[in-house]
């Protein structure tokens, strides 16, 4: 949400496109990783790390649903190819501009989260299934199928970006266009002849009349 925020404040056009892709990029990315969560929940009956681990495991293990979570876990670290890299990659060239200090921030904000998702996958999904995990129940497709069509979604987007911008960007060019109009042209105030630039206009210096 920080990068929405960052870049309607922004408000430049490509700024509030960007804001437009951050917030279907958010909503997929966060509607997969939570189906995942609630899926590991239902199979372990846990969400505790500590106790989660070596999902990946193909015989005894969640290797469809860790394999999807890898995947939540790269777009939302913002990797090429994933809607998420897109979003983040247009808020922060319109950003940059107006807030830089800010937009370096949230790259280094970017690289944060990776860590962290890096870590949680690490210390879930990877090593050695253990004996109170090993007969997990079988995950149905009723549970597989919201998972896997986010997923397609998340991908398609990643890497078909102009889906998005094709209903998004008149919209969003002509919102911005109309933030950066000057507040001299709307304000009631001014006279009608005052130019935009603010300034009065100068008058011509009398000639002096012609003796006879």
């Amino acid at each position: 949400m920080g990068y929405i925020i960052l870049a309607s404040a922004a408000a430049t056009p490509l700024g509030l496109l960007g804001a437009v892709f951050q917030m279907v990029s958010h909503g997929l990315i966060s509607a997969l990783l939570f189906l995942l969560v609630g899926v590991v929940y239902a199979k372990t009956g846990t969400r505790d790390v500590t106790v989660l681990r070596g999902l990946l495991s193909p015989e005894r293990g969640l290797p469809l649903i860790g394999s999807l979570m890898v995947v939540g876990a790269m777009a939302s670290a913002g990797i090429p190819g994933m809607v998420g890299f897109v979003a983040e990659f247009v808020v922060y060239r319109g950003s940059f501009p107006v807030f830089p200090v800010q937009t370096l921030l949230c790259l280094l904000g970017t690289g944060l989260t990776a860590v962290y998702f890096l870590n949680l996958i690490n210390r879930v999904f990877f090593g050695r299934l253990p004996e109170s995990l090993a007969n997990l129940p079988r995950v149905q497709w009723r549970d597989r199928i919201p998972s896997v069509i986010a997923t397609l979604l998340v991908i398609a987007l990643g890497i078909q970006p102009q889906w998005m911008t094709r209903w998004s960007e008149s919209t969003t060019t002509a919102l911005g266009l109309a933030v950066a109009t000057p507040l001299a042209v709307h304000s009631p105030a001014l006279p009608p002849s005052l130019p935009l630039s603010g300034t009065l206009p100068v008058p011509a210096a009398e000639t002096p009349p012609k003796s006879l």
